[in-house]
C-alpha cells in the first residue's frame, strides 16, 4: 500500500501533467484553458491543506 507522502506526490505529479499537457492543446480556447487551469489550482490547494481561500475560518 503506498504511504500517505506517496499518493500525495503522485497527485502532484499529475497536476503538473494535466498542466502541461493543457499548455500544448490548441483546441482549447483561452477561456476553457483558464477554467481548467483554475480546476487544477484548486486541487493543488486542497491536496497541500490548510487554510483554503474563500473559507469560513477566520484567523485572529
Amino acid at each position: 500500500m503506498a504511504t500517505n507522502n506517496e499518493v500525495i506526490e503522485a497527485i502532484y505529479a499529475e497536476i503538473e501533467r494535466q498542466a502541461k499537457a493543457l499548455s500544448g492543446k490548441t483546441s482549447l480556447n483561452a477561456s476553457s484553458q483558464a477554467s481548467a487551469l483554475k480546476d487544477l489550482a484548486v486541487a493543488y490547494r486542497l491536496t497541500a491543506g490548510g487554510p483554503q481561500p474563500g473559507g469560513s475560518v477566520v484567523n485572529g
